[in-house]
């Protein structure tokens, strides 16, 4: 088995809706910086893995997972927290890599993903790395809300260097300062990209050349969604209690009720 350059570290918890869409994206880079062709693609036998950590999902989540994980070698790490950090941090715990991925199971990343994240850890030396982010659907709020996020990660604030939708980290950042905090139900990545901001500016990255399609489903299933999501991150950078009081039980199930 290859020594493990990349570890791609997916949260799930209920995400029948994209799962599979999120995984078949990754694999697809993978395979492009691997030389292999994506039906001939079996992780074990590349320097990558992919590691989906399961948070009790009681939908048809861990299924499709399997599924990857019998055609493609995709590993899938049951977990119970009920939180993203608890999972991110259960897939990373199980990982093996000198770099980390973190991608939120309704956030597809671009082909050249891999050969980017290597190149910006590897040769430039960075140690966390976030990407921008647009929106899966073609809603002009959507379109709207992700290009306000994107201006916003370039304001002057350790605290708007957030939203670990698409990020990577080496893994001496994340035992430095990590892992991510799960007491907060929001900004649970802060201590790693607060950190990597303040004390390690010049490794520290905002990488607009990638753009993965986040799914924005989540806002626009609840009543007045953008503006709430909004004020969830306000609160959360003003109030120490927002952080570990407010939480978003809006699931993609919902939609295909």
């Amino acid at each position: 088995m290859s020594e493990i350059r990349l570890s791609f570290v997916i949260p799930a918890r209920n995400e029948e809706a994209l799962i599979g869409e999120v995984l078949e994206a990754i694999l697809a880079s993978v395979a492009r910086a691997s030389g292999f062709s994506r039906k001939d693609l079996w992780l074990p036998d590349t320097s990558f893995e992919v590691i989906v950590a399961d948070d009790g999902s009681e939908d048809a989540t861990p299924g499709i997972v399997a599924a990857f994980a019998e055609a493609a070698g995709v590993r899938l790490i049951p977990c119970v927290g009920r939180k993203s950090a608890a999972a991110r941090n259960a897939g990373v715990a199980a990982s093996s890599g000198q770099l980390l991925c973190f991608v939120d199971a309704d956030t597809m990343v671009p082909e050249t993903a891999v050969d980017r994240i290597l190149e910006l850890h590897e040769d430039e030396g960075r140690c966390l790395v976030l990407y921008r982010l647009g929106s899966r659907e073609p809603a002009i709020r959507a379109w709207l809300w992700w290009n306000f996020w994107g201006l916003a990660r370039r304001l002057p604030l350790a605290r708007a260097k957030s939203m670990p939708a698409f990020m990577s980290c080496d893994r001496a950042h994340f035992d430095r300062y990590g892992p991510f905090d799960e007491s907060r139900a929001i900004a649970e990545e802060w201590p790693l990209t607060v950190a990597a901001y303040r004390h390690h500016r010049e490794r520290f990255l905002y990488d607009r050349s990638l753009t993965a399609r986040t799914s924005s489903r989540r806002m626009e299933l609840q009543p007045f969604g953008y503006l709430r999501t909004f004020l969830k991150w306000v609160s959360a950078v003003l109030f120490p209690w927002a952080r570990t009081s407010l939480d978003d039980r809006i699931r993609h199930e919902i939609a295909n009720r």
